[in-house]
């Protein structure tokens, strides 16, 4: 009786591991690429993507998605190529870039062109600053913005301020210790449906209006790259002073005009 308990446990063991040796791995053997990168093309409108090549050595080439999309695959993207080019995106979202060989797909690079969204405040330029901020500066790279006391030791986190004159003004017209750039258009289109903004036509200032929608272009620090966003009036008050709510939308990739 022992004998067969101790032999039917040891089949039992056997019959476990091998279930669970011949079970599917589904851990890719092929190597990602890495360091996926998003800019604007010179027109603004077009998207480049460039990436650091898989270190895998037989793969076919890339594929590239936008969502579920496949927007090229390794008939043109092969294992030495590192940029390509979305002509026109019409929608932001998440862009993979996966190796293949065979029809095995590594894991994917990814980066997104779907902007940083949240709202803010503002007290025009006369309000006490006791009683509320007219400055207000996004983070260059991720889209978050803050208000702050428009003064120069905030010069250089200031994009644009809330004027006296009931107007959104750029930092830079006020005086040149504000260093960073930002124009403004004010547009006819609703929020939610702007898709690119425009990519010149832009002043140093823009009338508020409650429900207004404005494209917006900064520069920080006069330099050569710039980012894109959208912003639009919420409400409105003037008691017991002037101040706006707003919703804005950043485009965190540099030179692309595409915001929804």
């Amino acid at each position: 009786m022992t004998k067969r308990i101790i032999l039917a446990t040891l089949i039992a063991v056997f019959t476990i591991v091998f279930i669970i040796g011949c079970g599917e791995d589904t851990t890719s053997s092929i190597e990602p690429p890495s360091s996926l990168q998003l800019t604007g093309a010179t027109n603004e409108t077009d998207l480049v993507l460039t990436w650091s090549p898989s270190p895998t050595e037989d793969i076919d080439g890339y594929r590239i998605y936008l969502g579920t999309t496949l927007l090229a695959d390794e008939e043109d993207l092969t294992p030495t190529t590192t940029t390509w080019t979305h002509i026109a995106p019409t929608t932001v979202g998440e862009y993979k870039v996966v190796a293949v060989r065979d029809d095995e797909e590594s894991p994917a690079a990814t980066a997104s062109t779907e902007p940083y969204e949240d709202t803010g405040e503002l007290y025009d330029f006369d309000t006490p600053s006791d009683q509320g901020y007219s400055g207000w500066g996004w983070n260059w790279t991720t889209g978050v913005g803050a208000f702050y006391s428009f003064s120069t030791d905030n010069a250089s986190e200031i994009d644009m301020y809330y004027d006296s004159d009931n107007t959104l003004t750029s930092a830079d017209y006020y005086s040149e210790d504000f260093p960073n750039t930002t124009g403004f258009i004010v547009l006819t289109n609703t929020y939610d449906n702007v898709g690119n903004v425009p990519t010149e036509g832009y002043a140093n200032s823009a009338p508020v209006g409650e429900g207004q929608v404005y494209a917006i272009v900064i520069m920080k620090d006069h330099t050569d790259e710039w980012h894109y966003a959208k912003l639009r009036i919420d409400s409105y008050s003037a008691s017991p002073y002037d101040r706006i709510t707003f919703t804005y939308a950043y485009q965190t990739v540099k030179n692309f005009s595409l915001l929804d």
